[in-house]
């Protein structure tokens, strides 16, 4: 392929490189330093990153007025977006100085949860001595182990709570907030670790400074999209417009999805798949592509690890098989997979759906053994392994190696979870299990849980399932403190203490996903704190000596003098400051291709990957060691052939959990520019599906199982198969000021399909949970009909 870029602004012909930004830049407009003065508003150069939440920190430019953001745009010189927002993004002016947001601390009696109108108002000193006497009351009644952290899906916090678990308040439990199965990301990390060593993800030239000018870089000719929609996702750091790139610069689409995406309508091979039969797919390839000698025989030899088993476990799902489970035509998997295997290079984009059914994991290890098996590990346009860059794993390493309240070294192995779940023995996963957590709220069991902190997460209306019960759990903890910007139905259910947090322009901190890092500079002032003030408050308090740092600043500053490279030798001079960070705006760490072949992987610097076998391992040891299938598998979920009268009365596959262009998660419905696009929760369907049950478009439509119900409007999807629906999750109704009081604050029981989707039905590890795979029937709604008033 050619490597000559285009001028800036013209199409690239098939095959060329396209420049970073492909159209021309004003450089009077658009600067490299990051902060002039435009007329009356102070312009910086920022990264926009969590709260609210977001997945990736693109470069913006925020225009400040009198301490007050006024208007956001993208940056054409950031490094990764190039200019391009996404709509909630966009109304960033609107979140930050929405009226509902809360800049106090407040506090109220235990006794009065679920009272909205016995909050109090006070000032941080008060709130920090009220944490300090609550927190040392129940530690000497119950130990540190009844403390318990909960963390969200806010990329930016993604080690605060993990921090203020652990080493301020010495106690051995964080974890997610009532995810049950840990079932988003976390699955899929472990099957990289585990056959791999390391993480993987799709090249799109994000991890090169030069981007696809790179002279190592060539586009994959194709990518497969499977279990996720990423121009809309943007998920875990990676931005969909660059596959978008791709397609233009010609790689070509093979998309899997049960429904059809605009991805799936430009795609070469569109494969509408069942909703949790991923792994019967992956296995049919990987026979295919066996049985046909597609395979990339020198990578197999030298660098893999059970081959023989592989062929052995994947020769039991023929194309036949495959088609029958999973809906695909035959013919179309035998074409999707020679297409895949034959193209020089390919990658796969991956998604969060592989972690929503409870044998996702063995699902994931599927469609990673794909990866090598056909030659495309840490190759440019491949999955390349990704070591470096992530700055969260750096902050957690920085608190780890403190001491507890207690002066001691933490003890990791009594956390919830321990005596269930061979990984947390082996210590492969560092957290508590979030179902765990729920056993122990209810039972009292290994230990009680008696005081619960909230971090970036609305459990109530989005990340826990069966919610109802876990209201009724949570409520019985002596103290909960939330964490958050506006008042949700989980502070308002169950929060004894309210701390206000910063949005990202009024917060310091680094963002790094692969790479590069950039510096979260604050532009305004409010007397809303951040995440990690909280946590360095908290601890000088608690624990000075295992939070030495005075504030934020420093804290980061610290953060990046301890990154090292494989060799140990340090990224960054020791007279690098924060304000360097932030005037070169993105710093990017070495990155190299084939770091197996060059012994850049392993801790001893051997060629190789990082595994027991030094291989990447097709038949996992760990896997293994931790009591699960070593190899790739399939266990159906749920299945109507095998038990047809089970499913008489609930006969619809439900799949829930889309993401939407307007909403992140339970974020964003406060918005009117968000509700006007979107302003209800969709159930979609096929024509067909709702003649059936007398459904029209617009209808509010029932959707029951045995679990609970919840309504949600019907939008006609064509694309959709007749025997499934698909909901969305993460609604409640901010504009309901009234019905905050009460066991269902701001309506979030009314919509909420997590309500249909259980606790403690994970997968054999522990991984994994059928958050995309329930049953229902559905019904027209004649009894609801809420009006929709902002409330501003």
């Amino acid at each position: 392929m050619g490597r000559k870029a285009t001028v800036r602004g013209e199409e690239p012909a098939k095959g060329e490189a396209m420049p970073r930004c492909p159209r021309p830049i004003n450089e009077e407009l658009y600067r490299d330093e990051w902060t002039w003065q435009e007329g009356e508003y102070t312009v910086y150069r920022n990264c926009q990153y969590t709260a609210p939440g977001c997945h990736n920190g693109c470069g913006v430019l925020h225009y400040v007025k009198d301490n007050k953001l006024v208007k956001i745009e993208g940056d054409p010189k950031g490094a990764l977006s190039n200019g391009r927002l996404c709509m909630r993004c966009l109304a960033m002016e609107e979140m930050v100085n929405h009226p509902f947001r809360i800049y106090h601390p407040m506090k109220r009696d235990p006794s009065q949860r679920g009272n909205d109108d016995a909050w109090e108002v006070i000032t941080w000193d008060e709130a920090y001595d009220l944490y300090v006497e609550k927190a040392e009351e129940i530690l000497g009644k119950y130990g540190k182990k009844s403390f318990c952290i909960l963390g969200g899906t806010g990329r930016n916090t993604t080690w605060q709570f993990a921090a203020l678990a652990t080493t301020v308040m010495g106690s051995p439990n964080y974890t997610f907030g009532f995810l049950s199965g840990n079932s988003c990301y976390v699955p899929r990390m472990n099957v990289c670790f585990w056959m791999g060593g390391d993480v993987m993800v799709a090249d799109c030239a994000q991890c090169v400074e030069e981007g696809y000018d790179h002279p190592d870089y060539v586009n994959p000719e194709v990518c497969v999209i499977w279990c996720c929609n990423p121009i809309v996702s943007n998920a875990d750091g990676f931005f969909g417009h660059w596959i978008v790139d791709l397609m233009r610069m010609g790689t070509k689409l093979i998309v899997i999805d049960p429904r059809l995406t605009w991805m799936g309508a430009q795609a070469e091979h569109y494969l509408q798949i069942k909703p949790g039969t991923d792994g019967a797919l992956a296995l049919g390839w990987i026979n295919i592509i066996i049985q046909e000698d597609l395979y990339d025989h020198d990578f197999v030899e030298r660098w893999t690890y059970g081959f023989d088993q592989l062929a052995a476990r994947a020769a039991e799902y023929p194309p036949e098989r495959v088609a029958e489970i999973t809906g695909i035509p035959e013919d179309l998997i035998v074409a999707s997979a020679r297409r895949y295997a034959t193209a020089k290079p390919a990658s796969v984009q991956w998604g969060l759906k592989f972690d929503q059914f409870k044998n996702g994991f063995g699902a994931a290890m599927g469609c990673a053994a794909l990866w090598a098996l056909t030659g495309n590990i840490d190759v440019p346009g491949g999955n390349i392994v990704v070591n470096t860059g992530f700055i969260s794993g750096d902050a957690r390493r920085m608190f780890s190696g403190m001491k507890n309240t207690a002066g001691e070294e933490f003890d990791m192995t009594e956390r919830l979870g321990q005596d269930e779940f061979v990984v947390e023995q082996m210590g492969l996963e560092p957290q508590a299990h979030p179902d765990s957590l729920l056993k122990a709220l209810e039972t009292g069991e290994p230990y009680p849980i008696k005081f619960l902190f909230e971090q970036s997460s609305n459990f109530l209306a989005n990340m826990g399932a069966d919610p109802q019960r876990l209201l009724a759990a949570v409520r019985t903890v002596d103290f909960f403190v939330v964490t958050d910007y506006y008042m949700t139905p989980t502070a308002a259910a169950c929060a004894d203490l309210f701390l206000p947090i910063a949005m990202s322009v009024e917060r310091t901190g680094c963002r790094s996903m692969f790479n590069p890092t950039r510096a979260i500079s604050p532009v305004v002032t409010t007397n809303a704190h951040t995440d990690e003030d909280i946590v360095l408050d908290i601890g000088h308090r608690l624990n000075p000596e295992g939070t030495p740092w005075a504030n934020a600043t420093e804290f980061w500053e610290d953060v990046l003098h301890n990154i090292r490279d494989q060799a140990g030798k340090p990224y960054y001079p020791p007279d690098f400051t924060f304000d360097d960070l932030r005037e070169k705006m993105y710093v990017w760490e070495p990155f190299e291709y084939r770091k197996y072949e060059k012994g850049l992987l392993r801790s001893d610097g051997q060629p190789g990957f990082s595994t027991p076998t030094g291989r990447f391992e097709f038949y996992s040891l760990t896997a293994e060691a931790a009591g699960g299938d070593p190899l790739p598998h399939y266990v159906p979920e749920p299945n109507k052939n095998a038990d047809p009268e089970a499913f008489e009365d609930y006969p619809l596959y439900l799949t829930t959990g889309r993401r939407s262009w307007e909403f992140f998660h339970s974020e964003h419905r406060h918005l009117k520019s968000m509700r006007e696009f979107h302003p209800w929760p969709q159930v979609e369907m096929t024509q067909e599906t709702a003649d059936k049950y007398g459904i029209e478009e617009g209808d509010w439509v029932l959707i029951e199982n045995p679990r609970g119900s919840v309504r949600e409007k019907c939008v006609i999807n064509p694309s959709m198969h007749p025997d499934t629906i698909m909901a969305e999750h993460g609604w409640w109704y901010p504009e309901r000021r009234g019905e905050i009081s009460g066991d269902n604050p701001f309506g979030v029981f009314d919509s909420n399909i997590n309500q249909l989707v259980p606790m403690e039905d994970y997968g054999p590890l522990g991984y994994c949970a059928p958050y995309d795979t329930q049953m229902c029937r559905i019904s027209k709604c004649t009894d609801y009909h809420p009006a929709y008033d902002p409330g501003y």
